[in-house]
């Protein structure tokens, strides 16, 4: 039996994130589509492994040019089980994770023919972090022991704050539909901040961050679907382009009410 038949016999699909359909479980390893800049990728995800911080570990290139990544096991935190996050404490902890990345990843030095992807990246052109670019819940499994994020595919460089942002938009929930109150928003606000060691001062700017970071993806998704990609054409049309600036709008308004009682 050819490798490629034995391995399609044993292929499980797993739930693909927007941009990388055709995401598969092989035994224990992923597979997943490679580019260009998997090469840097599995660079930094070899520094993590090297400084004990947990992610995907990867393992090469099947002979179908997929990337190779150890399997995490556990639950992805969206949609089934955002239940989790429901608490300050599932916010201090997701900060902390993050906070331990930005550590780990510092001295981290990319080859010098690293090709990161643009979708998602920083466009001030900073070199502060090499950042995640999509710590959301989508990309968090929930473990029985840890939590691990995955699909470190647009790592980029760029600012902690551009990472931060979207974290904390996301994993909050900044929405203009949200449910909870004021003082709850604030407290998750607060709360991801005091494990991402973001300073007290700096947490109005972090709000201004994410106004920016969303209104960016909101620009982005209608640029590259007018541009006649096919994947950003079908976000746009299922209103993802709409609730990213409704969000941005969202944390727009309530700003300063925020950072009035987030430096309080």
């Amino acid at each position: 039996m050819g490798d490629n038949q034995h391995m399609a016999e044993y292929e499980i699909p797993l739930e693909g994130g927007n941009l990388n359909p055709g995401v598969v479980r092989v035994g224990d390893t992923v597979r997943r589509s490679a580019g260009s800049w998997t090469p840097a990728v599995h660079d930094l995800l070899r520094h993590l492994a090297d400084h004990s911080y947990p992610a995907p570990r990867p393992l090469g290139i099947d002979d179908q040019g997929r990337e190779i990544l150890t399997f995490i096991p556990g639950d992805c935190v969206h949609p089934d089980n955002l239940a989790v996050l429901n608490t300050d404490g599932a916010m201090r902890r997701v900060g902390e994770l993050i906070a331990a990345y930005h550590r780990a990843q510092a001295g981290y030095v990319s080859p010098p023919d690293a090709a990161w992807r643009t979708e998602g990246r920083d466009p001030t052109g900073s070199t502060e972090v090499i950042a995640h670019n999509d710590l959301a819940p989508w990309n968090l499994i929930a473990g029985p022991s840890r939590w691990v994020f995955i699909d470190w595919d647009l790592a980029a460089p760029g600012r902690r704050m551009w990472d931060l942002a979207w974290a904390v938009h996301s994993f909050v929930g900044l929405w203009p539909d949200s449910a909870l109150t004021h003082d709850e928003t604030v407290r998750r606000i607060a709360a991801f901040c005091d494990g991402a060691q973001v300073e007290t001062l700096d947490r109005p700017h972090l709000l201004d961050v994410v106004i920016e970071r969303t209104q960016h993806h909101s620009e982005l998704l209608r640029s590259k679907a007018r541009d006649g990609e096919a994947e950003y054409r079908r976000l746009v049309a299922d209103g993802h382009a709409d609730a990213w600036e409704q969000g941005s709008d969202h944390v727009a308004a309530s700003r300063d009410r925020w950072s009035k009682a987030l430096q309080a």
